[in-house]
């Protein structure tokens, strides 16, 4: 059942990419003044959530990628992200059982995802003012890249196949700003939750899911 799933996750997670490559193949074909592309960063204070991990603590993180913007209409508009993203938590005295690793100090659990997300964003003001406030919201969903952990003072080790789920599933949703840097180009910090909706672990017996507190900041440019 495992293997099933696993062979799923891949499945869906390259039909995801596929969609959202032919998404911004299109975007650009038919790119106007309201379309742009960028680069965002930023820091991940991430942990697990739920009564199964409720000794975890934050473990801080980061994410890299791109995006790319279309607006709808002057208050609206659509993001869409791909990015790498490291997640994970520290777990105290080695309390969670992933996976039966044993060990009595403080253990460092990470997860890394490629990280698709579409985000719906409601600005504030008009494309003329220079400083623009929005609020986003939307889905994402994770490809598992790896897992694994460390005690204090260790390096990491691997944890094996079978020990998480393949595939996250959630919401982002925040608030940001636009700020004009120069004509078309802008800056955009914003600060975001990542509320993971699935069980992290393939274990039964361990519930758990991913939440991620990520303060990022990204450059666009137009594509016309």
């Amino acid at each position: 059942m495992n293997t099933l799933n696993k062979s799923f996750s891949k499945f869906f997670f390259v039909l995801l990419f596929v969609i959202t490559i032919s998404f911004s193949i299109s975007f650009s074909s038919y790119a106007q003044n309201t379309t742009s592309l960028g680069i965002r960063g930023g820091v991940n204070l991430a942990n697990f959530r739920g009564d199964g991990v409720k000794d975890a603590e934050n473990r801080t993180a980061f994410s890299i990628g791109a995006v790319l913007n279309y607006s709808v209409a002057e208050t609206v508009g659509l993001s869409l992200e791909a990015d790498y993203t490291s997640l994970g938590a520290v777990d105290k005295g080695n309390k969670i059982n992933f996976d039966n690793v044993g060990g009595n100090s403080d253990r460092t659990d990470r997860l890394d995802y490629l990280r698709t997300t579409l985000l719906f964003n409601y600005f504030m003001g008009s494309n003329e003012m220079t400083i623009r406030p929005k609020l986003f919201v939307g889905p994402y969903a994770g490809f598992l890249l790896n897992s694994q952990y460390k005690f204090e003072g260790g390096d990491y080790q691997d944890y094996s196949d079978n020990a998480f789920n393949g595939i996250d599933f959630g919401v982002s949703f925040g608030a940001g700003l636009h700020l004009k840097v120069a004509e078309k180009i802008w800056l955009t910090p914003d600060i975001r939750y990542n509320l993971g909706l699935v069980n992290v672990a393939d274990a039964s017996n361990i519930t758990g899911r991913n939440g991620a507190l990520g303060i990022n900041i990204g450059l666009t440019f137009p594509l016309n």
